[in-house]
């Protein structure tokens, strides 16, 4: 009788492991397949409206990362710090992002590309688009590795390009000059219209890059623009006052870590956005920011 209680408790120990073994293997399939968040109640990211651009300027602390989407496809420019590369492609889960039509990596400095190498290998990426810089950094040398990997088509920036994504054009204004003695002046300036609406996004582009566009764009209006990305964080060095009256922005982010030991954004800055009345937002005090144009007005998203 002893062996057969023996016997009796094992089948049931491997019926239980096998049942165990089943459900985990159907709840792997469901997490895979993206079935189980359906099973759990949770709801599936909207997609973009056709008709309607999103402009997302994602908390990444001290840093750069903004997501456009469009029911054509998205685009992303510049993708945050080393640190902050979790919680960016965490923000592209969240949005259902797993293809990119373009990424525009504006410049070598970690705190604009310490997230490529992750979203290279995270998303499909058709394109990429950067400047004609380098650095001697991990960072530059894992973006450019992952390029290669993912195997997108790349394009070095010159002024006056233009790509198109459905209704959505994208023209290279900047940097107009080359072989700079600060790489934030290699920046790539990228003016986005859509429909009458326009984002002009500046990376760390500093008044010596400001200068130069001037020269070429100030006289035929190509930098005024209605949402303006505040060049390098806020700094005293960019957004001088004869660039933003060039510009004259209704709305402008400024993207910057909270307690940054730089000072961004600078009272200067600010001061000169509040003295041409140009409504602004701060990622330090308000997180991601996501203004959404119908083709002809830009508005704030609010979760009210």
């Amino acid at each position: 009788m002893a062996r057969k209680k023996s016997y009796r408790r094992n089948k049931k120990y491997r019926t239980i492991v096998a049942f165990i073994g089943m459900v985990v293997a159907i709840l792997g399939y469901l997490f895979a397949t993206g079935r189980l968040d359906s099973l759990l109640g949770r709801n599936e990211p909207a997609a973009p409206v056709e008709g309607q651009a999103e402009f997302h300027f994602i908390d990444v602390g001290q840093g750069d990362a903004a997501l456009i989407r469009t029911s054509e496809g998205n685009i992303l420019i510049d993708a945050g710090t080393n640190a902050s590369e979790d919680a960016l492609i965490a923000y592209l889960k969240a949005e259902g992002i797993t293809e990119l039509a373009f990424v525009v990596f504006t410049h070598p400095h970690e705190d604009h590309i310490g997230g490529a190498d992750a979203v290279l290998e995270y998303c499909a990426v058709q394109n990429v688009i950067r400047p004609d810089a380098s650095a001697e950094s991990v960072t530059y040398n894992r973006m450019m590795d992952a390029i290669k990997a993912e195997g997108a088509t790349e394009y070095l920036s010159a002024p006056d390009q233009v790509y198109t994504l459905g209704d959505l054009k994208m023209t290279i204004l900047g940097p107009v000059g080359s072989n700079y003695d600060d790489t934030n002046n290699e920046s790539v300036v990228l003016r986005v219209d859509f429909g009458e609406s326009s984002v002009l996004y500046t990376g760390d582009a500093e008044d010596v890059s400001e200068k130069e566009m001037l020269s070429r764009y100030a006289l035929n209006g190509r930098l005024d623009c209605d949402l303006l990305k505040v060049g390098h964080h806020g700094s005293d060095s960019s957004s001088t006052e004869a660039f933003l009256r060039a510009v004259t922005p209704e709305m402008a982010v400024i993207s910057c870590g909270k307690g940054n030991e730089y000072g961004h954004p600078t009272g200067e800055v600010l001061s000169r956005l509040e003295t041409m009345d140009v409504t602004f937002w701060r990622t330090d005090l308000l997180g991601d920011v996501v203004v959404v144009s119908d083709g002809k007005t830009l508005s704030l998203e609010t979760t009210e």
